[in-house]
């Protein structure tokens, strides 16, 4: 086989499968919290007002958060677990002012109830979106969203679980609490941030695309390593490619995949390819995902295990 990109152009539409959740981390939502304020009371509130810094999840995404932001979230009851979280505003109460992070909430949300809503896709409900929330800085325009659905940890207050060091994609939990203390209280003294033991020696995920960029290619290893992810991604059920490039180097593979659509993308096409791509033994866990802008593509960077 030549060194040149490996391209393959798909030219079908398989039965579209719901995937299983994808989530690399714990939480939806990172926070100090200052104050949390119940309405109409605290009495079985209906809506509450929480204000602090918050780290929340980047739209449509998986397993990525924005940069921490001040203001406040104006939540109000999940209607399908009213009292989960009623005992998370609770715990969010009693955290409130003590300057400790937390996180609440899953990650995942049905793509029905997003803000895109994807009503044209009849399985859109069955499919994932990341949670969504505003971080309010005019309380006079806000309207109140919903709670997401409460975790089975409820609010988190160590982060020191597999995810919270080594996600599947997006930052570590911890490099995401330590920028949260940063934004919440500048210059305040810090510990040092706990280091991924399978990143050691590897290349940061925000690196990828320009280590890749430079790297000579290991005709051996590539040439077996492309053909496997060909095979992997196009072998997926349900999955809708127009193109899918593959090309590997020294230790580094880019993978670009081109959907019908945007809104296919968004609804199913994400979900579906990072769950071909989680898991694979030869890879480090953290690659880096670039997502779409204006059109309905998509670029992964995955690096070996162990570089030479």
């Amino acid at each position: 086989m030549s060194a040149a990109t490996r391209s393959l152009l798909l030219g079908f539409a398989l039965t579209l499968a719901s995937a299983p959740s994808l989530a690399s981390t714990r939480v939806a939502v990172y926070a100090i919290v200052d104050a949390i304020e119940f309405e109409p009371s605290s009495f079985e509130p209906e809506r509450a007002w929480i204000s602090g810094t918050f780290v929340v999840p980047t739209p449509v995404s998986s397993g990525l958060h924005e940069s921490p932001m001040r203001g406040s979230l104006y939540l109000s009851v999940n209607p399908g677990h009213p009292d989960a979280t009623r005992r998370d505003w609770e715990a969010l109460r009693m955290a409130a002012g003590t300057g400790k992070p937390v996180g609440f909430g899953a990650y995942w949300m049905s793509c029905s109830k997003s803000r895109a809503g994807f009503p044209h896709f009849p399985d859109s409900a069955d499919s994932n979106c990341s949670f969504e929330a505003t971080v309010q800085t005019d309380r006079t325009r806000a309207t109140p969203e919903f709670y997401p659905i409460p975790g089975d940890e409820g609010v988190v207050t160590v982060f020191d679980h597999s995810d919270d060091l080594c996600p599947r994609f997006g930052r570590p939990s911890v490099e995401i609490v330590a920028a949260l203390r940063e934004a919440h209280s500048p210059g305040a003294p810090r510990d040092a941030v706990p280091v991924c033991a399978e990143w050691v020696g590897l290349v940061p995920s925000s690196d990828l695309p320009s280590v890749f960029r430079i790297q000579v290619r290991d005709d051996a290893w590539a040439d077996a390593t492309e053909s496997l992810l060909l095979n992997r991604v196009a072998d997926v059920p349900g999955l809708k490619l127009s193109a899918l490039r593959v090309e590997c180097r020294d230790t580094i593979c880019h993978i670009y995949l081109a959907f019908p659509t945007l809104e296919y993308q968004e609804s199913e096409g994400n979900q579906l390819v990072a769950n071909a791509l989680w898991g694979l033994p030869a890879f480090a866990q953290g690659g880096r995902i670039i997502g779409p802008r204006d059109a309905p593509t998509i670029d992964y960077y995955l690096q070996r295990r162990s570089p030479r």
